[in-house]
């Protein structure tokens, strides 16, 4: 079986997030499962600020964000579908509070369809679709119960030899020759173990990004990774990181880092960014236990 079908193997392990109307799922492979709210379609994200239901043991919890440009020590009215449901004192600073997911509260978002949070004199400062929010913790429930996945990497020292290269002509067979008025083939290379070197080929041109090649010491180049992506090696952390985009252009989607085990790249790490309309939280959904031997 080749590197590159191992590696999409692997990849499969990390559990799919879970869309809910307004609010989005996201369970790693430890049984820790989050809800993150989306701005609703035709929302501005400023008014929606991020929201995140959670699960820890048996009891829920609902992370409210206060806005930064309200005052520590404002007195805030939480209210849903209009009606009052509870006093905050606002902490400051952009900080947030954690409020049970329990008792009226949860009777309250549940059955409501919008949270607002204003200020003494009314103004509302920040608001929340509450579409969706019961089976988003239906499926943190779900989730949480599922059977975890563990994933144990070993990864073989780094050798102190320079890394393998190819020839400017070995490269052009990989890739193929550059387009008339193009720069050459070049190749950057990285030691991955005594017997093995990464390289990331860069035509000229060809709009691909970088391609990679696991090369070992003796035979032929083979494709490192098998996904339509946009990949790079972080040699500070001596893994192949990798960039699954959910819009075309947008930075934001899945982010993969894989490692080497002396034969394949494997997943190490998966993260997930929220939503592309605002792009600032990112939920871990897979980690292996890496050693390094």
């Amino acid at each position: 079986m080749s590197a590159a079908l191992m590696l999409a193997l692997q990849a499969a392990i990390a559990i799919e997030p879970v869309d809910a109307g307004d609010w989005r799922v996201f369970c790693d492979d430890r049984q820790r499962c989050v809800a993150l709210s989306q701005v609703p379609e035709g929302g501005e994200p400023e008014a929606y600020p991020m929201v995140m239901l959670r699960r820890d043991g048996a009891v829920a919890a609902i992370d409210l964000p206060i806005p930064a440009s309200v005052a520590a020590g404002m007195r805030m009215t939480v209210a849903v579908d209009g009606r009052t449901i509870a006093q905050l004192v606002a902490p400051g600073r952009g900080a947030g509070l954690s409020l049970p997911f329990t008792g009226k509260l949860a009777t309250a978002l549940r059955r409501g369809r919008a949270l607002t949070l204003a200020d003494p004199g009314g103004r509302v400062r920040a608001r929340l679709s509450l579409t969706g929010l019961s089976a988003a913790l239906a499926a943190i429930v779900e989730g949480a119960a599922a059977r975890p996945v563990t994933g144990v990497i070993d990864v073989p020292p780094v050798d102190a030899r320079p890394p393998r290269t190819l020839s400017r002509k070995q490269l052009e067979k990989l890739v193929g020759k550059p387009a008339e008025g193009c720069g050459t083939v070049y190749a950057r290379s990285y030691r991955l173990d005594a017997a093995h070197s990464l390289l990331e080929v860069v035509s000229p041109c060809r709009g691909a990004g970088a391609l990679p090649y696991v090369v070992p010491d003796k035979g032929d180049a083979q494709p490192a990774v098998d996904l339509p992506a946009t990949g790079a090696w972080v040699p500070a952390r001596h893994r192949y990181a990798v960039l699954l985009p959910a819009t075309p252009g947008r930075d934001c989607g899945v982010r993969r880092e894989f490692v080497w085990d002396g034969a394949r790249f494997r997943l190490a790490e998966e993260r997930v960014v929220a939503e592309c309309r605002r792009a600032t939280y990112e939920v871990t959904t897979y980690r292996a236990t890496v050693r390094a031997n």
